[in-house]
């Protein structure tokens, strides 16, 4: 009986190690590719190696300025609504509900981290986590990615499945692909 649950236990380990692959990898699979741009933060930490914490244009929103915005608070998962803008992706609209990709667009699941009050104009900034704001890099490298973001040459493709999750695809520098996750 005991040996049944040991084994029992490590097929169950072994199917949720397995699924969490094939999901990531599912998404990274997905035909539907926006290019952001992005601001890198931090590019090394002692214990994890080379990263770049990515901050994005799609980031912090005037919601004054978008289309749709439902009564949302900190801590709601929203949808953010993309469309494309000459070369990289742009945010159009903000809603508690996902939107379908089409030929004009496409929905991307947020969180909000905060809010601010509004300003004198009538603004008021939204901030939000995509889940897509690291990304290990090799060794030795992190600082060269954000010498090259400071100078607005760096973009990121971002995968985006059919609910709205993201994964980072690919980093490019002046278009051209520099790390790339799965196949491009």
């Amino acid at each position: 009986m005991t040996r049944f649950r040991i084994l029992t236990v490590a097929a169950l380990q072994t199917i949720a190690l397995g699924w969490m692959i094939i999901d990531r990898q599912m998404m990274l699979d997905s035909n539907q590719v926006v290019t952001l741009k992005v601001v890198p933060i931090d590019p090394r930490d002692l214990f994890r190696g080379d990263y770049v914490v990515l901050n994005y244009d799609i980031s912090r929103l005037d919601l004054s300025k978008l289309a749709g915005t439902d009564a949302v608070a900190p801590g709601n998962n929203v949808f953010v609504r993309l469309e494309k803008s000459e070369s990289t992706w742009t945010a159009v609209a903000l809603s508690l509900v996902h939107e379908q990709p089409s030929d004009t667009g496409m929905s991307l699941k947020a969180q909000i981290l905060s809010m601010d009050a509004p300003d004198a104009e009538g603004s008021r900034f939204v901030t939000l986590t995509y889940g897509i704001e690291s990304y290990f890099v090799p060794q030795g490298t992190g600082l060269a990615i954000e010498d090259a973001a400071r100078r607005g040459t760096i973009t990121i493709d971002v995968a985006v499945d059919t609910q709205g999750r993201a994964a980072i695809k690919a980093v490019r520098q002046d278009g051209k692909p520099v790390h790339v996750e799965g196949v491009l």
